[in-house]
């Protein structure tokens, strides 16, 4: 690589460093000339550490040094049991170091267990060890390297390391992925927590196959334990923050809206299947809800995407001004959401401020991302749109997508195992209505007493 470039690279990462670096690092000659990878694993209170390690050690050679930094964390007032199962996690760590292992991979601990209590959690130990991650690969032969996030309770499959190292030599432009993932339920049985979690991993996966289907461009997972960037692109968009949950979302936002950010499916990370209430959502949070006797998973109301999907089409006519700003343009709950925003002013701030469509579309999508999205989203459900069952919503929107690409509807569409496998196949086989593209978004469409139809053009 060019030495202008490996210098900048390294610059770009210490300079972040210096500005945004928390605690002094605490490793030592982890990095290396050939050290391609790090793979950040938070860990609290984990009761298979050495579970996940193993899934790593078992991946193919990824043609570079890998190195593991397992984020041993903890708040200042953690509990006892937590505290005391994090030191048998270290000594657990410890021990798998020093058996077999292939040469190219190395493990570290890293330990931070008396965080502020206002900051302590996942958010704040994914953060410093990435950070540290970062600052070894900025003294690698490229001054970048690949950033893995990954949790304590995840296994991965053999094409792992050499799938997410490959990705980023080939495709130079991309900052990040989101990887596929898949949570190792039986579908066909009738375990609770295993049915709660199907669920939730079919909310996941639909919410996204609507964004796509939409048009909208930031349809990409936000898992933590299932994405990668580089090192440099890490320190350009300013890190990870330290939010308790949700940080995952907010850090892949700004990868994605810094352009060339993709989704890779070649290889699958397996999450955990528990119970937790350790962060306020996601898929722990959401088992517990079922268990509790809080219903089936709620999704979002399939009537919300083809409100998308119609802002995304008038794209084009909002940049022209032959789609005026004011008016009824939109679904009543679409032009009562952006009443209450600055929409109007925003529009016409972009229009002023930039010369091509492109740019139009890059602005316009920085205004409306996928948190502007989101709280539509919420906004919608409490005034417009109920929230239906995951099943419902999942097989209405299926039927759509069918519909549109000429294809059948599965005959078993409506059993939840079978749409879930639908849902997974889709994305892995980058079927169209998978691929978000907002230069080929599908004609509007709209979902009325259950039954889609196509809105006339």
């Amino acid at each position: 690589m060019n030495q202008q470039i490996v210098n900048r690279n390294r610059n770009t990462i210490r300079a972040y460093l210096e500005r945004r670096q928390l605690y002094p690092f605490q490793l030592r000659d982890v990095a290396s000339e050939d050290l391609g990878a790090v793979v950040v694993i938070p860990c609290f209170d984990e009761p298979d550490i050495c579970g996940t390690l193993d899934s790593l050690k078992d991946c193919r050679f990824p043609g570079c040094s890998v190195a593991i930094l397992v984020v041993v964390n903890a708040s200042e007032h953690a509990p006892a049991e937590a505290l005391a199962a994090n030191r048998a996690s270290i000594r657990a760590i410890r021990d798998w170091c020093g058996r077999r292992r292939p040469a190219w991979l190395s493990c570290h601990v890293i330990e931070h267990q008396s965080m502020p209590e206002r900051h302590a959690g996942v958010g704040l130990a994914r953060k410093l060890g990435l950070d540290e991650g970062a600052g070894c690969l900025a003294s690698n032969a490229d001054g970048d390297g690949v950033l893995i996030s990954l949790d304590a309770d995840c296994r991965v499959d053999a094409a792992y390391l050499e799938t997410l190292v490959a990705h980023f030599r080939e495709h130079p432009e991309c900052p990040g992925v989101s990887i596929d993932f898949e949570h190792p339920v039986d579908l066909e049985g009738d375990d609770p927590v295993h049915l709660a979690v199907a669920e939730y991993e079919l909310h996941l996966r639909y919410y996204v196959a609507g964004l796509r289907y939409a048009g909208f461009p930031y349809a990409f997972h936000t898992v933590g334990s299932a994405m990668a960037c580089r090192a440099v692109a890490y320190a350009r968009q300013g890190g990870m923050n330290r939010r308790q949950g949700g940080e995952d979302f907010y850090f892949i936002q700004k990868l994605v809206a810094s352009g060339g950010y993709r989704s890779v499916t070649a290889t699958t990370v397996y999450p955990g299947v528990r119970r937790s209430s350790r962060v306020p959502f996601g898929t722990g949070p959401a088992v517990a809800r079922a268990l509790a006797g809080g219903g089936g998973q709620l999704t979002y109301a399939p009537e919300i995407f083809a409100d998308l999907a119609v802002f995304c089409a008038g794209v084009p006519d909002l940049q022209s001004g032959s789609r005026p700003v004011t008016g009824r343009q939109y679904s009543p709950a679409l032009e009562a959401y952006l009443d209450g925003t600055d929409f109007q002013q925003a529009i016409r701030e972009i229009r002023n401020n930039v010369a091509s469509p492109a740019a139009f579309h890059k602005r316009l999508f920085r205004w409306f991302n996928a948190f502007r999205f989101l709280k539509f989203a919420q906004f919608a459900s409490g005034s417009f749109y109920p929230k239906p069952p995951v099943v419902d919503a999942a097989y209405r929107l299926m039927q759509q997508i069918c519909v549109t690409g000429s294809g059948a509807v599965p005959a078993a569409g409506s059993n939840m195992p079978a749409l879930l496998r639908w849902y997974r196949s889709g994305e892995r086989l980058k079927l169209s209505h998978c691929q978000g593209s907002g230069s080929n978004r599908p004609a509007a469409f709209e979902f009325a007493n259950n039954k889609v139809q196509r809105k006339s053009e």
